[in-house]
């Protein structure tokens, strides 16, 4: 059996130099974001080490970790591992996305790599967050996906205000911050005023990034019929 344990400080940091793992030099940056969020809903998509890390987090903040990944036959014997900050769910991501509830602080996107399922997981997502909560999608960088992210991340935020920034390194990682939401904002962790009061308030960023600066593939009929003849034949 796989363990998904929460990594410990060591192992965070020896996951960290490990040039074999795609999102190594990213997980320091995850866990440093979900703990300075104070996150206590985090949705982890696509089971691996960010995984690890963010259990980690949840530890820290006391909050929980719902991760969901499409690999049943693969991750069947870690519905065993679950416990008071880690659920995990076996199936297709909408379905999953579907059925949680909301508000979420903090998502992390590393499951499937198409267009339309990352659009459709995004829109699934977004009405879903507190305002200032992020969502990061792993491989806005990678050479063979890097289009199909970035058109999916460009499609599902254009009806949002949103920040983004796009890390390039390790296939890259954007990270998207809901500058106006339906819900509350974030209580990040806050540092003590001299007043005795803690700062917790997100400031809004007035210079939004332009989904336009996203200069990627629109989706095309072809890339529609491989997504959908992908879903039939898994069965999701």
């Amino acid at each position: 059996m796989s363990s998904f344990e929460p990594f410990s400080q060591t192992q965070l940091f020896a996951a960290f130099e490990d040039a074999s793992l795609s999102t190594s030099k990213h997980l320091l940056t995850l866990y440093s974001l979900a703990v300075g969020l104070n996150a206590r809903s985090i949705v982890d998509l696509g089971i691996g080490s960010t995984t690890r890390a963010l259990r980690a987090a949840a530890l820290k903040t006391g909050g929980i970790v719902m991760s969901c990944d499409c690999d049943i036959e693969r991750f069947s014997s870690l519905l065993s591992q679950q416990d008071e900050h880690w659920r995990l769910s076996l199936g297709p991501s909408e379905v999953f996305l579907k059925s949680l509830q909301e508000p979420i602080d903090f998502v992390v996107h590393d499951a499937a790599h198409d267009y339309f399922q990352v659009q459709l997981d995004l829109a699934l997502i977004l009405p879903k967050m507190k305002r200032f909560g992020l969502i990061c999608v792993h491989d806005t960088q990678q050479i063979d996906l890097h289009s199909d992210m970035l058109a999916a991340i460009r499609d599902a935020t254009k009806e949002y205000e949103v920040s983004i920034t796009n890390l390039p390194f390790n296939c890259g990682l954007a990270i998207i911050r809901l500058e106006k939401a339906g819900h509350t904002a974030i209580t990040p962790t806050g540092l003590p005023l001299p007043d005795g009061r803690f700062d917790t308030t997100p400031a809004a960023l007035y210079c939004s990034v332009s989904n336009s600066d996203f200069q990627a593939r629109d989706s095309s009929w072809k890339r529609w019929i491989r997504w959908r003849l992908r879903k039939a034949v898994k069965g999701y």
